[in-house]
């Protein structure tokens, strides 16, 4: 019974023991890999917005020329049944 208890308790210590060493062996892999992914994801961004900023510089437009951009959305077209709009103005009554 004593052996029992012991074997579950080396066991347990054993368990324990390999936890930790994954724990910092994650710890100090991300310390090292972390930094050069985070790097990379900021090189890319940064050629994303060169690349649209270089795609922007080709669309030459002359001073003073005017340029209207059309939405796609319509306007809102209200429904008889939706009742009427009634513009009103707020008085302030100051005697």
């Amino acid at each position: 019974m004593v052996l029992y208890i012991l074997l579950n308790i080396v066991s347990f210590i054993r368990v324990l023991v390999i936890l930790i060493l994954v724990y910092y062996g994650f710890k100090m892999l991300m310390r090292f890999i972390a930094p050069k992914v985070v790097e990379k994801a900021a090189d890319k961004l940064f050629q994303e917005m060169k690349n649209r900023e270089a795609s922007k510089g080709r669309q030459t437009v002359r001073q003073g020329d005017v340029t209207i951009d059309y939405s796609d959305k319509k306007p809102k077209q209200y429904k008889r049944a939706d009742g009427d709009y009634i513009e009103f103005e707020e008085i302030d009554d100051k005697k």
